[in-house]
């Protein structure tokens, strides 16, 4: 896979159990961010994301790109899907964070 954002942390194809990983840079767009109802629209689409889309791509990808790698794949996916169930508690973490990313959440 192409991961020039480091999206499953590089090359080391995980999550890393950082509130902060994975936040925007530009903590401009959480600006809007005042509870997590905001984010209910998303965390909807994240929660009923048919398993079968991510099947489809992962058997088009070209095999000469994960050659050596499809057991890390398979298990990459297999936590993505898992964490989604997480997603409300990391958004809590994120806002309890050192630094919080949503400054007009109260």
């Amino acid at each position: 896979m192409i991961d020039h954002g480091f999206a499953f942390n590089g090359p080391n194809w995980d999550f890393p159990e950082s509130a902060v990983q994975g936040i925007y840079p530009r903590r401009v767009v959480y600006d809007s961010v005042r509870s997590r109802d905001d984010f209910d629209p998303w965390l909807q689409l994240v929660r009923n994301f048919p398993e079968e889309v991510i099947d489809r791509a992962w058997k088009r990808i070209p095999p000469e790109w994960i050659e050596g790698d499809e057991e890390a794949l398979e298990r990459l996916l297999e936590r993505l899907f898992e964490r989604r169930k997480r997603l409300p508690e990391l958004i809590d973490s994120c806002r309890h964070a050192r630094v919080c990313p949503f400054p007009n959440w109260p």
